[in-house]
């Protein structure tokens, strides 16, 4: 065997290291792409969940918060009355 036989032989192997390499190193990306979207749209669930809870719960208090804004309103409203009754009556 001739050296220069040796060093293509060597550059043979190398090549075809290095493009098993390659492919490797192509495939762990695109795997871990999967990964990194597949999260993604968990987290962006997550948040749509927590947002739409906020939004009934937001929806929610503005009814109660309402009711006891029209109570205390209505309470008012009659104490202001009956102070005016009260001043009628002296």
């Amino acid at each position: 065997m001739e050296l220069q036989t040796a060093f293509y032989i060597l550059g043979i192997i190398f090549m075809a290291i290095m493009l098993i390499l390659l492919i490797a190193l192509v495939v762990s990306v695109l795997v871990i792409r999967a990964k990194v979207v597949e999260i993604q749209t968990q987290i962006q669930d997550k948040i749509n969940e927590i947002t739409h809870i906020a939004d009934r719960g937001s929806d929610l208090m503005s009814g109660v918060g309402g009711k006891v804004v029209g109570a205390a309103a209505d309470a008012v409203a009659s104490l202001i009355d009956s102070s005016r009754n009260k001043k009628k009556r002296r």
